[in-house]
């Protein structure tokens, strides 16, 4: 931490950047005492598990930061549940069950903290495992009017599924989270194509991966150049022989590399060398995900979209990503958590960036976000509240787009459980 109060180390720059009225380690009492939050008018707490979403911190708001204290990460060898808690960051986790030979379906990058987990949790492996709520076994935290809870799984009564299940896909709004017990997984070798493609072979290559099995999955970047990465787990010898034959066509393409690591830990997504993206300490960004089925034959059409969006983007910061799910994700736990979007196949998201203090530049990259959205939805109809906008324009409807039919539930357990809006307001 800087020694000025009013600053935080984080990876996301916005929040970086951010004057805040205060920075507390500690979930109390004084938390959730009326007169504190009354002071100002329309305040809430924000709270930071690794400090990746521009909502972790704010002008004038208050911070509550677990980092320090809810940090710890604790594996029991008899039944390989892992205990983390609320500050944990994705990439300690990994490193972490790296010493066990164990892992868990983390995404693409490794900065994210418990947030990635709460808000639903998209992996290269979810289409073997699941999402990242799906193997919450049990959590412990604070409601937002103080109240402790402690849930596990197979011990939810009737009172309690609702709350079991919202936290799942919308913990944010209604909880604070200071720990999480997971269900990992063995750690085997994976294989990983990757490398430069053009719009052609990016199409025929998302062609295939709509056909590829639970252990392969797709991802890709659009900044100046098209990335992808082919990344698929190999477990045993008859499943690797399948393995190989689903990652044949792709060895024609002549700029995709073939690479085996020993384990998912080891993979680093999109490194810095490759000056697709980097966290430019002069820039603010905002970033929207969405999510969609198969695309099927409608493929071109995406692609011709695709490349205009990306021939009208206002600077060479921006770009349009996405990620594959399906298989798993959309078989485990239907129902029982508020990630509604269980047929999803794609999660692709638009990231847009701007020169800090420049309100012009900033007003035209939202501007290009929000159409690169509008002309996404046929596609992609659905939101993944990965990040929160509540100080956007778009929040209410990211909000519908994200729980659908299961909203209203949402409001009623934010009315009851956070009556005073401690936390993040829908």
């Amino acid at each position: 931490m800087k020694k000025n109060k009013n600053l935080l180390e984080i990876p996301n720059i916005n929040s970086k950047d951010a004057k805040l009225k205060k920075l507390i380690y500690e979930v109390d009492d004084s938390l959730f005492n009326k007169e504190y939050y009354s002071k100002e008018k329309f305040e809430h707490l924000c709270v930071c598990s690794g400090g990746t979403t521009s909502s972790c911190a704010k002008n004038g708001f208050t911070t509550l930061d677990l980092r320090k204290n809810h940090s710890k990460i604790h594996i029991d060898r008899e039944s390989n549940l892992v205990t983390i808690g609320g500050g944990v960051i994705m990439g300690d986790l990994v490193n972490h069950l790296q010493k066990h030979n164990r892992s868990f379906p983390i995404g693409l990058s490794k900065l994210p903290g418990a947030g990635y987990i709460l808000t639903g949790g998209v992996s290269p492996l979810s289409r073997a495992y699941g999402l990242a709520i799906d193997n919450i076994e049990s959590i412990k935290g604070f409601l937002g009017n103080g109240k402790f809870i402690s849930l596990k799984k197979n011990q939810i009564n009737p009172e309690e599924q609702l709350i079991w299940e919202a936290i799942k896909g919308a913990a944010p709004f209604f909880s604070i989270i200071t720990e999480i017990e997971l269900k990992t997984i063995q750690s085997n070798p994976i294989m990983v194509i990757e490398g430069f493609v053009n719009l052609n072979e990016l199409s025929e290559i998302i062609q295939l991966s709509e056909e590829f099995p639970e252990n392969i999955s797709l991802q890709w970047i659009y900044a100046q150049k098209i990335y992808i990465y082919v990344v698929a787990e190999l477990k045993n010898n008859l499943e690797d022989k399948r393995t190989e034959e689903c990652l044949m066509p792709l060895y024609k393409f002549p700029a995709l590399e073939k690479e085996l690591h020993e384990n998912f830990n080891k993979i680093n997504f999109f490194p810095k060398e490759l000056n697709l993206y980097e966290l430019n300490s002069n820039n603010h960004s905002e970033v929207i995900s969405l999510l969609g089925e198969d695309l099927k034959n409608d493929i071109p059409i995406f692609i011709k979209c695709l490349n205009e969006l990306m021939d009208n983007k206002p600077n060479d910061s921006c770009y349009i990503a996405s990620q594959q799910l399906g298989c798993k994700t959309k078989k485990l736990n239907h129902g029982s958590s508020f990630f509604i979007h269980r047929k999803s196949t794609w999660k692709p998201w638009i990231y847009a960036s701007w020169k800090k203090n420049d309100l012009q530049e900033k007003e035209v990259a939202l501007d290009w976000i929000y159409k690169s959205w509008s002309k996404l939805k046929r596609f992609y109809p659905n939101i993944h509240l990965a990040q929160l906008h509540n100080h956007l324009n778009s929040h209410e409807e990211e909000l519908n787009l994200a729980f659908g039919n299961r909203v209203n539930e949402l409001k009623t357990l934010k009315n009851i459980f956070d009556p005073q809006g401690i936390l993040p307001p829908l």
